[in-house]
Formats: structure tokens, C-alpha cells, sequence
């Protein structure tokens, strides 16, 4: 991969900082070569959300995942309606003010927008896309040691405030060491990189005081603002002046980008006197009612030529309430007039992760994201034949050639997928473009191309089957949940085509056309002998008039009701993770009508109704007995 190394200096920075956060983890935090963050925050939408979270942090610490001496703090949203992350932003300054005081404006904050359901990565809805595992070390990193390490250069570059990140995102770059450059105290600080106009659409992105001086070859620039546009349209971009002069580019490190240029967003800074301003609009406010967004909102506000033409623009709101445009011109009005400064790095890329196809991209095709982040195909994996037992590393594809024998069982790993945190039977065959997380199969697998198996096991002393057939496209990924409140644990195993979409909705009427498994909701449940009132919601099934009834009791119109993949109920509990797995394997190869089953006799659970019985206790124990089996044997 080596020859393959298009942006050296970026790749060499990157592993530097991963290689010196790996050093510190278990160890004091201002024990490394620089200072580190006073403390971190991370958010959570609930408190049960928090609650999962905690559990995790005090996981990492005990096994000395984390530097130590750090405080952690998880802030959950309030109750209601969804507040963004800027509401977010304000209930954790609201909560570290009332926990610290004035000190609170001594410290260097790192604070971590994590809360939200994953819906586009369900492998990460139980336990939160902040602890996602990466294939990076052994064992292996997850998100949040990432956000640690990647911004630990910014700490002794700003002064006290607070540095906010979203947590499915990375940022890769060369600050370049040698040159000398602080952050401004004062206002906010933006990071910015290049990226083509068509990118820019949806992102935020920079207008900059004199684009046309821009000198891109110059890794880190601090540049003056004039305007913050969020998703903007092509012309809008034009008109406002956020193109780089030319039609063709040559960043830092060799980046090269054809055509229209603008620079666009990823993480931020604010100051104490910031921080203040904030702080003094949410005692005003109160109780949040409505969604704030700390890049739409908040980063809109300011900037010389501002205006609050956009507190009028509602289109990229989830759920707009009757008092979000005065609660937005109250945050322009607070903000408005503060300072904005872009730290321009022309040595950078800024990459998202936060779906099933993008994962599947970057961890098994993407060699220079790969290289850039020193991560690999196989990670902190065991392969088990009967008692013989052998270690895997990322030399398991060699491992598994070498000991093919005439008349073996055919094995083999495709050399575009990534299997991190498993233990495998020895006779095994994954196909391309998979991913394989937190699994113990005691029995011989087969994967065909392009799935994501996540947290699922087959014990041999259980299982029904000689071998596990896993079809291709296929997401399946296994929750351990207290049904109906009581203390036995059940698990139920889901499962998608890799490519639906459990956002997307569809009026109640409709239902029957919702893309599932790469067909439809109807052919689903004809093939398995399942009505839509089984799957419906309980609040969204018909009564005798044919209408539903919402969340008041009052009857409404089905056609007006909206239903997505989420919210229905379309998978069973049973007992162990072994029965769940093998259920669902059954349904996705089961095609023929003679094959029916009805379900109406068991309780079923949607992805929304799995989060409130989800038992995070079990999961977590789940993945440490996993450890333990692999650290004996790797």
C-alpha cells in the first residue's frame, strides 16, 4: 500500500497522533509530548442514551482505554421535542456552569455531539456511533478515542472555550508542525477544507474575506469570514462569492481538485466570551421547544456581512415547532456581531461514516483513508478448529492460504472485507465489501458479498444448523432486551437489505410499497404469512372505521398517517443470540410459499421499540466475554 501513498505528509501526521494517543491511553493525560483537553463532554439524546454511555466510559476506563485524570461528562437532552445539537450545545454549558461556576471559563473543552439513533447505521443505535469500533490497533480503537487523538494538536493552540465535533465524521490533515499559529481567543474559529462546488451543497461553506489571495498551497491559513451559508445552492454559492478564483487546484500534500472550489465545514471553536452569550440565552429561554442547530443557527449568525434572512429557511428541520423563528432570530440576536475566523487547512479532507454503504467504502475499498488512519482489514480476531485454536492479526488472509490442504473445506477471506473483534470457526468463506463486528460463530460461515454482521453469535452446542449461509446485501445485527419489562433476557436479531433506507416513509396506505430486502414490504409479508396490522405500530392500527389512532386517542385518517422501516414491528425475541440469529437467517433465505409461517402469535418489536427494552448491560457483557476469549487466544 506503501506505493499507493498519494498525501505522505497527511498519512505521517495522522499516524503520529494516533501512535503518541495510543501511548497515552491509561496514563495521565498531561503525560504525553503536549497538554490535553481540561475535560470532555459528550451528548446523549436521552437519559437512557446517557445511561449506556456512562456504562460504556467506565468500561474503557477499567480496561485503560482512556488517559486518565480526564473527566468524562455525558449530558442527555431534556425530554420533549428534539432541541439539534445546538440545543444540545446549550443544555451541556448550561449544566458544566451550574457543575464548575466561573472556572468553567478556565477550561479547554472538548465536547462530542453524539446523541441521534443511527439510523443509517443501526449496528450503532444500542450502544452510539461515539463507540463505534475501528479497525485500528489491538484492540481496537473506537470513534471516541479517534476524536481524542485526532484533536489533541488543537489543545495548546486555543485558549479556554469550547471545541465542538460530531461523532461519525473524521478529519484528516497536516497542521505542519513548524509553522506557528493560535486560534483566536475571541468569537469562533471554523475549520475549513477544500472540497468541489457539488460537495458544498450539502454542507456548510465559507464565504472568506479574499478568496482570490488564497494561497492553497499553505497547509493552515487563518482567514476572516464574511458569511456562513448552509446547504447552499449552486448559484447561491456563486452569488455570494464563496468560489475560489480558477477552475483547477493544487492544495497541500498534492491534494488536487478540478473545477469549481469552495471550502466547507466540519468542526468548530468558540471562546469564553462565547461561551458567556450562551450561557445568558438559555437561562432567558428556559425550557427548550424547538430545534437548534450550532451550524445552521448558530455559525449563520455571524460573520460581516450576516443577515437573518435565513431564520425564515426551514427545509432542513426535522420537526418544526410553532416557536422555532422567534427562537432562531433570538439566537441570531444573541449571537450577531461576534467574531468568525476560518482556519483554512488546504492539507485536508473531511470524511463521513455515518452509513451502511459508507462504511463498507472506507473499511474495505478505501486503501488511502485506510493508510491515512493506519487501519486495517483484520484486527484483534481468533480463528477456532475444534480445540486447536489459532490468533489471527491483519495477516489472516495469508494465514487462512497457507494451511489449505487438498480435500479442505474451501476457506477464504475476501481481501475487500474487514473483520474486527470475532471469534470464527476455521472453516469459513467471506466474500467482498463485508463487515464483521463483535461475532462468535462456533460453526462453519459463509458471507456472501456486501453484508454487515454485527454483534451475532452461533454456539455449536445450540445451533440447528451444520453451517450459517448469510445472503448477499444482508445488515443483521443482534439486541439483547428485557421483553415486556421483565428481568429474562431475550435477544432479537434484525435485519435490512444494506441498502434501505429506514428513514424513508411512507403514508400507512402505502405501506405495502416501502422498499424491504430488496423487494417490498407486501412481498415480506405475503411470504411469511403476516398481515400489516401485525406490523403497524399499536397507535397506527385501524379500528372498525378504518381509521388509526394517534397519540391523543382521536381517530385519524390513515392515509395522513406516516409509517417508516424504524417504526415497524418485524422481528422476534427468543432466547438466545443462537435461536434469534438462525430466526432471522430463516426468514431472509425462506422464498417459498409452501415455507409460510404465521407470526401473529409472537410478540414483534420495531427498531424504535427495541431502544426502550434494549438491555445495554447484556450487550456490553456480550462483547467483554468476547475480549477475554481473545485476548487468551490471540
Amino acid at each position: 500500500m506503501a506505493d499507493k501513498i498519494k498525501h505522505p505528509k497527511i498519512s505521517a501526521y495522522m499516524n503520529s497522533l494516533l501512535d503518541d494517543y495510543k501511548h497515552l491511553r491509561g496514563n495521565l493525560k498531561d503525560s504525553g509530548n503536549k497538554p490535553f483537553w481540561d475535560m470532555v463532554v459528550i451528548t446523549a439524546s436521552d437519559v437512557a442514551q446517557r445511561t449506556a454511555y456512562e456504562l460504556q466510559v467506565e468500561e474503557k476506563a477499567s480496561k485503560g482505554e482512556l488517559p486518565t485524570g480526564l473527566p468524562i461528562h455525558v449530558v442527555s437532552d431534556p425530554p420533549g421535542v428534539r432541541i439539534g445539537n445546538g440545543g444540545s450545545t446549550l443544555t451541556c454549558l448550561e449544566f458544566l456552569h451550574k457543575k464548575y461556576g466561573h472556572t468553567l471559563f478556565e477550561y479547554k473543552i472538548l465536547l462530542v455531539h453524539a446523541g441521534g439513533w443511527s439510523q443509517r447505521m443501526p449496528s450503532a443505535t444500542v450502544l452510539g456511533k461515539v463507540f463505534s469500533i475501528l479497525p485500528h490497533d489491538c484492540p481496537p480503537f473506537q470513534m471516541l478515542d479517534l476524536k481524542l487523538a485526532l484533536y489533541w494538536p488543537f489543545v495548546e493552540r486555543v485558549q479556554p472555550g469550547v471545541f465542538i465535533v460530531c461523532a461519525d465524521d473524521f478529519v484528516v490533515f497536516d497542521l505542519d508542525e513548524e509553522m506557528s499559529w493560535k486560534i483566536p481567543e475571541k468569537g469562533f474559529t471554523a475549520l475549513a477544507h477544500p472540497a468541489p462546488l457539488e460537495v458544498g451543497k450539502s454542507h456548510g461553506v465559507y464565504v472568506l474575506a479574499d478568496p482570490e489571495e488564497m494561497d492553497t498551497s499553505q497547509p493552515v491559513k487563518i482567514c476572516e469570514c464574511l458569511k456562513v451559508l448552509q446547504k447552499p445552492s449552486e448559484s447561491r454559492m456563486k452569488s455570494e462569492g464563496a468560489l475560489l478564483k480558477g477552475d483547477s487546484f493544487m492544495f497541500g500534500d498534492g491534494i488536487k481538485l478540478e473545477g469549481e472550489v469552495v471550502y466547507t465545514d466540519s468542526c468548530f471553536y468558540f471562546g469564553t466570551d462565547v461561551m458567556k452569550r450562551l450561557i445568558d440565552l438559555k437561562e432567558s429561554i428556559g425550557d427548550l421547544m424547538c430545534e437548534i442547530d450550532a451550524y445552521g443557527d448558530f455559525l449563520q449568525a455571524v460573520g460581516k456581512n450576516a443577515t437573518n434572512d435565513y431564520v425564515n429557511l426551514t427545509f432542513n428541520v426535522s420537526q418544526p415547532t410553532s416557536n422555532l423563528l422567534e427562537m432562531r432570530q433570538m439566537v441570531f440576536d444573541n449571537l450577531n456581531g461576534s467574531d468568525i475566523h476560518i482556519l483554512v487547512l488546504n492539507s485536508s479532507k473531511f470524511i463521513h461514516i455515518g452509513t451502511t454503504k459508507e462504511l463498507l467504502h472506507h473499511f474495505c475499498h478505501d486503501e488511502e483513508f485506510q493508510e491515512q488512519l493506519s487501519m486495517k482489514k483484520n484486527v484483534f480476531n481468533v480463528l477456532i478448529d475444534g480445540d486447536k485454536r489459532s490468533g489471527i492479526s491483519e495477516s489472516v488472509n495469508q494465514l487462512i492460504k497457507n494451511e489449505k490442504k487438498d480435500g479442505d473445506v474451501h476457506k477464504e477471506i475476501s481481501d475487500n472485507s474487514c473483520i474486527v473483534h470475532c471469534s470464527l470457526q476455521k472453516v469459513l468463506n467471506v466474500g467482498s465489501d463485508c463487515f464483521l463486528e463483535f461475532c462468535h460463530f462456533e460453526v462453519p460461515i459463509q458471507v456472501a458479498k456486501n453484508c454487515i454482521v454485527s454483534n451475532c453469535q452461533v454456539s455449536s452446542l445450540e445451533s440447528t444448523l451444520k453451517n450459517i449461509l448469510i445472503p448477499t446485501n444482508t445488515f443483521l445485527h443482534t439486541v439483547p432486551i428485557n421483553q415486556d419489562g421483565h428481568s429474562d433476557l431475550k435477544y432479537v436479531t434484525i435485519f435490512f437489505h444494506i441498502e434501505d433506507n429506514l428513514k424513508k416513509s411512507a403514508c400507512v396506505k402505502d405501506l405495502a410499497t416501502l422498499p424491504f430486502l430488496g423487494s417490498n414490504i407486501d412481498a415480506f409479508l405475503i411470504q411469511h404469512g403476516i398481515t400489516a396490522q401485525d406490523i403497524l405500530p399499536e397507535n397506527m392500527r385501524m379500528n372498525q372505521n378504518g381509521n388509526s389512532m394517534n397519540e391523543t386517542g382521536k381517530e385519524t385518517k390513515s392515509s395522513d398517517e406516516k409509517i417508516s422501516l424504524w417504526n415497524l414491528k418485524l422481528y422476534s425475541a427468543h432466547k438466545s443470540m443462537t435461536s434469534s440469529l438462525e430466526e432471522a437467517l430463516s426468514m431472509l433465505n425462506d422464498c417459498q410459499p409452501k415455507c409460510k409461517k404465521s407470526k401473529v402469535n409472537h410478540k414483534l418489536f420495531s427498531m424504535a421499540e427495541l431502544l426502550q427494552v434494549k438491555n445495554v448491560s447484556a450487550m456490553l457483557d456480550f462483547r467483554r466475554g468476547l475480549f477475554e476469549k481473545i485476548m487468551k487466544l490471540e
